[in-house]
């Protein structure tokens, strides 16, 4: 990804890269420190249950006096040595391990009690550390057997690779990884077969898979080597940073128009020291902002008088001026030089005339993590061109089909009508539109369908990848999904209409009776409620005005109605309009069928009930 230098950023010539602060710093004053710990297993105060382990710490220190030795030694609380481990070390990041086969008892015959783990680490300079920690021991329970930690930055691991170490009573641990400010979750089987854990609204309480609103990805910015603490009871979760680096503010925060210039939103973290770095922000053309120190300007704040990249306090407003994207944001306090990385277009779509938006509306692409965006569309004979954030100020485009490589600007897309798989990079340009036989069937299926969560109820294929459900619904929750099957699915926390993602949560549902459709190409889905009456000569509206039926409250696929009727007939119908309507020659009871003949109906009172599913009616 390209760093973009300020003064790009403001009047879009290119920066000469400033290799100096403003302030000529001492640099072998800032890194010549002693050996620091960026991780120690078991963790400092920390408890474990009775089993086998290892002790390890993780040390770093400056390229101008990097690692040379370390000894780790355990203890318990009576002085007794169980362990000791000396190791020549290299480099800015290494570590030293003493295993628990190598314990006199080994770990797994450890009981309750109080241990001490002594530290001794050196660096070629000769600067010293000396680290004394302690840990308990005691017999724990748990909720779960296991537990992994799986995200983006381990490719959502289904090998274990990162399982957490129970480490006091319904407490699960692990340190020293990386979250690179990318999405995770907690797991309870490396399969994901089972119970995993996410907070959507990063308020440091898990949601679970299994409860009522499901869960999505843990996305909360945390970078650099973290901790993460776990309660599998009460589903309470800390991210602490495993290394204390040095710096003098307090916090840093980024204020601008897209807060009002107050708030903890943008919030930085502290990932080297004297270096800050805020994960991500979305920013657009005119956007104004400076770092601060506080949340709402309290202390110190910086800005930038003359757009060269290097800050000054209390300086003017950074006047951002360029394509609308998410970027990464890196602060220096000492050096006060500032970078801004591009990460993504918050939106990829497609259009043109052979697209269902014509050349007035995109049809947006689904992010697959990787800098790849896709879609299952389909097209007519035509033209297209992708093209970011629907807006012509970037687009691609290419005179190739069906594959290419498109570039800034570039000629519409020659395009064949068909059914198609679309991928396409915008680092690269490169592009593809690759038959596709679209999905066997599209069904909903949830706590509020009439299948429950092991039976689709699926949905009339419209052809143009759309699909369409009269359907009554309880309370609940429910999803979209393709082929019978949880490979492709979709859901979203809207309701009753929203934008359905891949994996996304279950949808809310309210009881009724509803029409419900869905955009397999877009996601859009939407629940209109709907009503079903019947009409006709033997009514007491005649052919002139439906008599609307009720959901029934056992099953609101059943609408149900009692009333009087006369010798004539009658059938049922959509939405008081001739469109949608059901109707068959038999009377009491039969099976209605689209622009069926009129039933024929004897006078009476009568319990009537009508099945939109099925369409088997009946006059009792």
């Amino acid at each position: 990804m390209k760093i973009i230098k300020l003064l790009s950023l403001l009047l879009g010539i290119v920066l000469i890269a400033y290799s100096c602060s403003k302030d000529e710093l001492d640099a072998d004053a800032l890194t010549d420190l002693p050996p620091g710990v960026v991780s120690i297993s078991p963790a400092n105060n920390s408890q474990r249950g009775v089993g086998y382990f290892d002790v390890k710490v993780v040390l770093a220190d400056g390229t101008n006096s990097p690692l040379a030795s370390a000894t780790l030694t355990l203890s318990d609380e009576f002085g007794n040595v169980l362990g000791t481990k000396g190791k020549d070390l290299s480099g800015t990041l290494d570590s030293i391990v003493l295993e628990g086969s190598e314990l006199s008892p080994t770990a797994d015959l450890l009981g309750d009690g109080t241990y001490v783990i002594d530290l001794v680490a050196t660096d070629v300079s000769g600067n010293e550390l000396n680290r004394k920690t302690t840990f308990a021991i005691k017999t724990a329970g748990a909720n779960h057997d296991a537990i992994w930690l799986a995200g983006a930055f381990n490719g959502w691991d289904t090998e274990g690779t990162h399982p957490l170490e129970l480490v006091a009573a319904n407490t699960w641990q692990i340190s020293g990884v990386d979250l690179l400010g990318e999405p995770w979750k907690l797991k309870n089987q490396l399969d994901w077969s089972d119970e995993d854990w996410g907070d959507s609204d990063c308020d440091g309480v898990m949601e679970s898979n299994q409860g009522p609103n499901g869960n999505a990805d843990t996305n909360c910015g945390f970078s650099g080597l973290v901790t993460i603490t776990f309660n599998d009871q009460t589903l309470e979760y800390t991210v602490t940073q495993d290394v204390t680096f040095e710096t003098d503010l307090s916090g840093l925060y980024l204020l601008g128009t897209f807060n009002n210039f107050e708030g903890s939103d943008y919030r930085f973290s502290l990932i080297a020291d004297n270096t800050w770095r805020l994960a991500e922000v979305q920013l657009n053309p005119g956007d104004k902002f400076k770092f601060a120190e506080g949340p709402n300007f309290m202390g110190r704040n910086w800005g930038d008088n003359e757009g060269d990249g290097i800050a000054e306090e209390f300086g003017s407003n950074i006047m951002f001026m360029e394509q609308g994207a998410f970027y990464t944001i890196t602060f220096n306090e000492k050096s006060l030089e500032y970078t801004l990385e591009f990460l993504r277009f918050p939106s990829i779509g497609i259009i043109g005339s052979a697209t269902p938006g014509g050349w007035d509306t995109d049809t947006n692409m689904e992010d697959n993590g990787d800098g790849t965006f896709s879609l299952v569309i389909d097209l007519v004979d035509g033209e297209a061109k992708f093209r970011a954030n629907d807006d012509w100020a970037v687009n691609w485009g290419a005179a190739d089909w069906p594959s290419g490589i498109a570039v800034q600007d570039g000629p519409n897309i020659p395009v064949v009508g068909g059914r198609y798989n679309v991928t396409f990079n915008p680092e690269s340009g490169e592009y593809s539109f690759v038959e596709d036989a679209g999905f066997e069937s599209i069904g909903i299926i949830g706590s509020a369908t009439p299948g429950g969560w092991d039976n689709d109820t699926d949905m009339t294929d419209n052809g143009d990848g759309t699909y369409s459900l009269l359907i009554g619904l309880l309370d609940g929750e429910a999803k979209f999904r393709a082929n019978n099957d949880w490979a492709v699915n979709w859901g979203a926390a809207g309701f009753p209409s929203g934008t359905g993602v891949q994996d996304g949560p279950n949808i809310p549902v309210s009881f009724g009776l509803y029409r419900v459709t869905f955009n397999s190409n877009t996601g859009e889905y939407n629940f209109e409620p709907a009503s079903v009456g019947i009409i006709g000569s033997a009514t007491p509206g005649g052919w002139d005005s439906d008599t609307d039926m009720t959901p029934s409250d056992a099953d609101p696929n059943v609408v149900v109605l009692n009333i009087d009727l006369i010798d004539g007939e009658a059938k049922f119908r959509l939405n008081n309009d001739w469109p949608v309507n059901w109707g068959a020659a038999d009377f009491p009871t039969g099976v209605g069928v689209q622009d069926g003949p009129n039933i024929p109906v004897a006078a009476g009172n009568y319990d009537v009930s009508f099945n939109v599913l099925t369409g088997e009616y009946s006059f009792e």
